[in-house]
């Protein structure tokens, strides 16, 4: 069984969309077979995040201490679509914070931290949709990058909800409350 992270609904293991509110298995199906890989399963894996037996985020260990900073998904823009940017930029996502690297020999690097992120949004164009690609938009509060834009990123729907998954995590972890302008 799967559990759905954004409903919590229980759907069948090859179940591709979520039976109740209709969201992409696929990436929960990807860790719950990593977990299961890992050997047994924690109460992290009974509630369906992306957690190890450890009960840290699955990824690449960034900082070497037990309960940092993981990577959870590193890209580029493709170099079909845009092979400029391709060589200039490199996104790199932890539990923590976003990473934005810009340049080619001079180099620029902005981090959001994912407690900030209020929405993320996915924009493809058909040729885009064709080839698996798409734009990331993520709205902040920080106050130098209200709007940031990963540019061409393949599967951006998988790496969208990696993306809000990470934020919520991050927000329930440092207990930061969202408030909605009315």
């Amino acid at each position: 069984m799967v559990y759905c992270p954004d409903c919590g609904a229980e759907n069948d293991a090859a179940a591709t969309f979520c039976d109740n509110c209709g969201r992409r298995l696929a990436d929960v199906a990807a860790a719950q077979a990593t977990m299961d890989q890992a050997g047994g399963t924690s109460s992290a894996a009974v509630q369906q995040r992306r957690l190890a037996n450890d009960g840290l985020p699955i990824g690449e260990d960034l900082d070497g201490e037990p309960g940092g900073e993981r990577i959870l998904w590193s890209g580029r823009p493709s170099r079909l679509f845009s092979p400029v940017k391709s060589l200039m930029n490199r996104y790199k996502l932890t539990n923590e914070r976003l990473m934005i690297d810009h340049g080619f020999v001079g180099r620029r690097t902005e981090e959001i931290d994912l407690y900030r992120v209020n929405d993320v949004a996915v924009k493809q164009n058909p040729g885009e949709r064709v080839g698996g690609f798409g734009d990331i938009t993520i709205e902040t509060t920080d106050a130098t990058a209200p709007i940031k834009t990963l540019h061409n990123v393949a599967d951006p729907d998988r790496v969208k909800d990696i993306l809000r998954e990470a934020a919520r995590a991050e927000r329930q972890r440092r207990r930061v409350l969202l408030r909605d302008e009315v």
